[in-house]
């Protein structure tokens, strides 16, 4: 049959298929991963990787950014690219058995459309990043394929070279999962071109090039190779190693469709077909498999797919993040172990025919499993949670409240299904601690800002009873509102006034300039005095615009007499998380260091005094400030007084114009602006 009639005979066949899946997944909420595909695809070139991970490719948003012009912020904007990417492995698939046999392609298009059941999943309801790359890493075996002859026969293949460099490297940019596949295909390459092996040296050149936003972002945060770290503070590689290689044939089955989980890659929640389908399945793979090795021997075409497929096995074990619940990290083998698989029977039409119905009943019995199941669940409890998140947006909205703080899944759905109306972000990030989130700036400089919890979902965020508690320690006051599935609190008043003053006699840290810093001793207490005692409602630090900033470890102690002191306020490093604090009128997790405000309820204070607690690291010092007593507490939340639509640089051009020394938030606000300005 020709390619004309052959392709669209299974591309139907895999919308067939497909469809039931589809629909269960335009009524599925996106989740947090998929939220932030929408939200890049929203602002085209920002950033380099995944925002807020350190690894991942905007590739995913490139893809989804022409939908999501065109649909908005909507379910479908984010489903269709997917969908589409899946169907797309059909024609890759066909052509792929093409490449190695002239009549593998319709059974391997076919085989592709009916496939097993977590393709089906990916088809519909996948992990960022994963449809992408299993795209980009078909055509790398395609034209690995088309390649390989003519080096063989001692041509340069100059332009296919380049060609396939810059999508291997757009492949490993994208996921490091393609790194199996991009050995394999240069490994044969240079099998091929033997006995001048270094011509495929060309591809490296561009391969390099287009995975740099990676490698260079590796070279600055060593977090971007956790996906592939293979040990870790508690686990070594041969303990991983040991705990995973028994459980092997686990993944191994539930890519092949002997299970498949609910949501990939639960490790609970896993469906499948009926024992008798899956001891099927399994002896007609292994009797496939067994015969195709035999073939490779002979055909080097098949031996490709078979040294990719094999490459993606042996590397799945080493990763720490690897585990026998996790199929995703071997889905590279996939398309070339199923079209391996077929490559011996299609030569005859008979047996090739009762190959490919057997394959693609057994992957339906599956894909059956898996629809009814997803069809059964509430996707506001596990394993999708995915709560409503429709009652939050009408309690925030009521409000008048535009930035929030909540945990990673509901902070980017938050964001996405309002069209960025409610900028949402994670206080901290949960998944890679320090690396850079998009929207936590945003909501550090707002006012009127709300923290969402959600207690169903797991976070390192708070409980709401925890966080009562918290602010209850922390004085002042707060609102609570419950909205479905989340409690929101809101409406914060510190227990001081915004109104400051400098501290007289500090020298640099009490002239209201955060250009001009005091670096104290790292080792040593410094103390700062009054002439008198004077009551105060608390005192703020404030660092200046560049590095270094405030102490990470320190305990303040204040003094009514300037020799008995008394511990007012305590910091230890790597408990920032734990240590929420006023910060611009309201609590915040101060990460960066940049602002400490303890406050002191009316004490009669003469002295104060920072003592580093274990630490030599050098720290800066460029604002005390004092909250008087003699001022009222604020009745209501701080106020604004700065437009809150304008950009970071029109902020910090406003900030410098209009200095407001007297309000502790026009310290911090402006540390922010500057530093915002300063990274771009």
């Amino acid at each position: 049959m020709s390619p004309a009639r052959a392709i669209p005979l299974a591309l139907l066949a895999g919308i067939l298929v497909r469809a039931p899946f589809w629909i269960e997944a335009l009524r599925t909420p996106v989740d947090g991963d998929t939220a932030i595909v929408g939200l890049m695809a929203r602002h085209p070139g920002q950033g380099s990787t995944l925002w807020g991970q350190p690894y991942g490719s905007p590739l995913d948003s490139w893809v989804a950014a022409p939908f999501v012009a065109a649909l908005g912020p909507r379910v479908e904007a984010l489903r269709w690219p997917v969908f589409l990417l899946g169907l797309a492995l059909i024609p890759l698939a066909y052509a792929l058995g093409r490449s190695v046999h002239a009549r593998a392609g319709l059974p391997a298009a076919l085989v592709l459309a009916c496939p097993p059941p977590y393709l089906l999943l990916l088809s519909a309801m996948p992990p960022p990043l994963y449809a992408t790359t299993l795209v980009l890493l078909g055509l790398l075996l395609i034209l690995t394929l088309h390649v390989g002859p003519g080096l063989e026969a001692g041509k340069r293949e100059i332009p296919g070279l380049l060609f396939f460099g810059a999508t291997a490297g757009l492949a490993l940019w994208t996921h490091l999962m393609s790194a199996s596949t991009v050995a394999a295909c240069l490994l044969w390459m240079a099998w091929r071109a033997w006995p001048r092996p270094a011509r495929v040296a060309l591809a490296l050149v561009p391969l390099l090039a287009t995975s740099a936003p990676y490698w260079l972002g590796a070279l600055a945060d060593r977090q971007a190779s956790r996906v592939v770290s293979l040990s870790g503070r508690d686990t070594t590689t041969l303990a991983h190693l040991a705990e995973v290689v028994p459980r092997l044939l686990e993944p191994l089955g539930g890519l092949f469709g002997t299970h498949v989980p609910v949501v990939a890659d639960d490790a609970e929640y896993v469906v499948g077909p009926r024992r008798v389908v899956v001891v099927l399945l399994v002896a007609l793979e292994t009797l496939l498999l067994v015969i195709a090795a035999r073939r490779a021997r002979r055909d080097p075409a098949l031996l490709l797919l078979l040294l990719a497929a094999a490459l993606a096995l042996l590397a799945f074990p080493f990763p720490l993040r690897s585990a026998p619940h996790n199929i995703r990290f071997l889905t590279p083998m996939a398309l070339p172990a199923l079209v391996a698989l077929l490559v011996p029977v299609v030569e005859r039409t008979r047996r090739a025919t009762v190959v490919v119905l057997a394959l693609a009943c057994a992957h339906l019995f599956g894909g059956r499993a898996l629809l009814e199941e997803w069809r059964l669940l509430d996707r506001a409890d596990a394993p999708f949670l995915l709560p409503d998140l429709g009652p939050v947006r009408h309690a925030l909205r009521e409000r008048g409240i535009r930035r929030v703080y909540a945990s990673y899944g509901p902070a980017y759905r938050l964001t996405w299904e309002s069209g960025e109306q409610i900028v949402a972000s994670q206080p901290w990030n949960e998944r890679f601690r320090h690396h850079p989130l998009p929207y936590l700036d945003e909501v550090r400089f707002a006012k009127n800002v709300a923290w969402v919890l959600t207690p169903k979902i797991p976070t390192d965020l708070p409980t709401p009873r925890g966080f009562a508690e918290t602010m209850g320690s922390l004085a002042g006051s707060w609102r609570r509102t419950d909205a479905g599935a989340a409690v929101v609190f809101h409406d914060f008043v510190p227990p001081f006034s915004p109104a400051v003053e400098a501290w007289p006699g500090a020298g640099a840290a009490g002239d209201s300039d955060l250009t001009t810093v005091v670096r104290p001793d790292p080792v040593a207490p410094t103390t700062f005095t009054l002439e008198a005692p004077r009551p105060l409602l608390g005192v703020t630090f404030v660092a200046g615009p560049g590095d270094p900033r405030l102490l990470r470890s320190m305990d303040v102690e204040v003094s009514a007499d300037g020799a008995l002191f008394e511990r007012v306020a305590s910091r230890r490093r790597r408990e920032e998380r734990l240590d929420l604090r006023w910060v611009n009128g309201h609590p915040q997790a101060v990460l960066d260091h940049d602002l400490l405000a303890v406050p002191l309820g009316g004490r009669s204070v003469k002295a104060l005094r920072i003592v580093p607690i274990d630490s030599a690291d050098p720290w800066a010092l460029a604002e005390v400030l004092l909250h008087p007593a003699g001022l009222a507490a604020p009745a209501g939340p701080w106020d604004e007084w700065l437009d809150p639509n304008l950009t970071w640089p029109e902020r910090e051009g406003t900030l410098r114009r209009r200095p407001l020394p007297s309000r502790e938030d026009w310290y911090y606000r402006w540390v922010l602006a500057s530093r915002r300005t300063t990274s771009r």
